[in-house]
């Protein structure tokens, strides 16, 4: 009787092993297989970098790519044991030339293969954004406002409300001229009160001294390519375009038609962005 039962304990055994190593085989099979799935699919998602286009003294910043990580994506689709494309972990592939390194060029335009366009509002010492600010704040968007160094000295609290929003402030010095110590200055309490990832300078013309002082105190001077003095919303209808830098003084045609101007923008499929945001790679 002992004997019999040992040799249903070792067949038993047999058995087991068998049914065990069938299952380690058809698990090793499937990984195999999904490994190599991944590996045969993941170029048709790879999203190659987009160099800037520079242009003399000019930049269009660029955009940072992606490629399948097979480690990763592979872990993440063997608890499911099949390729599903929504399970795929990215690695990015990211741009040489950064705008980090072209401080010394005119940015003139986000990137156009995206359909975002960036708002500059123009402020002078006595202007009035309580409008702007609440119109934007309404509907959750992010504006830019270039701010001369008498209306931060007015409105200080102001600027920190704008920050602290998440709209971007721009330095316009003393009336433009970033020669004036007035640039530093506002630089200094712009940082003060919350550090930017950049600083940003302006001009509508070329201007080699206004682009040299600029380089050297690490801002990136904007020089955009639709600026609008009047008329905002008919000229906006004119001239938007993927990736555009849209300038716009403070008056009172822009404080009327802003509301509509979101609208028109919004309806023809862009996203409004800070000018942070537009030209992030």
């Amino acid at each position: 009787m002992k004997k019999f039962f040992q040799i249903i304990g070792i067949l038993t055994l047999m058995v087991g092993s068998f049914v065990y190593t069938e299952k380690v085989n058809t698990t090793v099979k499937l990984s195999d297989t999904l490994l190599a799935e991944i590996k045969s699919k993941k170029d048709g998602y790879k999203e190659n970098a987009i160099e800037p286009i520079i242009k003399d003294n000019t930049i269009i910043p660029g955009i940072n790519g992606k490629e399948v990580d097979v480690d990763k994506s592979y872990e993440a689709m063997s608890k499911i044991g099949y390729f599903d494309d929504k399970l795929l972990v990215y690695k990015p592939l990211k741009v040489e030339n950064t705008l980090d390194k072209n401080k010394d060029k005119y940015v003139i335009n986000g990137n156009n293969t995206k359909m975002e366009v960036a708002l500059l509002f123009m402020v002078k010492s006595n202007d009035n954004i309580t409008n702007i600010i609440k119109t934007l704040d309404s509907q959750n968007l992010k504006g830019t406002f270039f701010v001369e160094s008498k209306y931060l000295e007015k409105h200080h609290n102001q600027i920190i409300t704008l920050i602290k929003n998440g709209h971007i402030i721009g330095n316009l010095s003393n009336n433009l001229n970033y020669e004036d110590s007035d640039f530093v200055w506002v630089k200094t309490i712009l940082t003060n009160i919350g550090p930017q990832i950049y600083n940003y300078c302006y001009t509508e013309k070329p201007n080699k001294n206004t682009l040299k002082i600029c380089s050297i105190q690490n801002s990136i001077t904007i020089m955009p390519q639709i600026i609008i003095k009047n008329k905002p919303y008919m000229n906006i209808k004119r001239q938007l375009l993927p990736g555009a830098i849209i300038s716009l003084d403070v008056n009172s045609s822009l404080n009327s038609e802003l509301k509509i101007i979101l609208n028109y923008i919004i309806s023809k499929g862009y996203h409004i962005k800070s000018l942070e945001e537009l030209l992030k790679e």
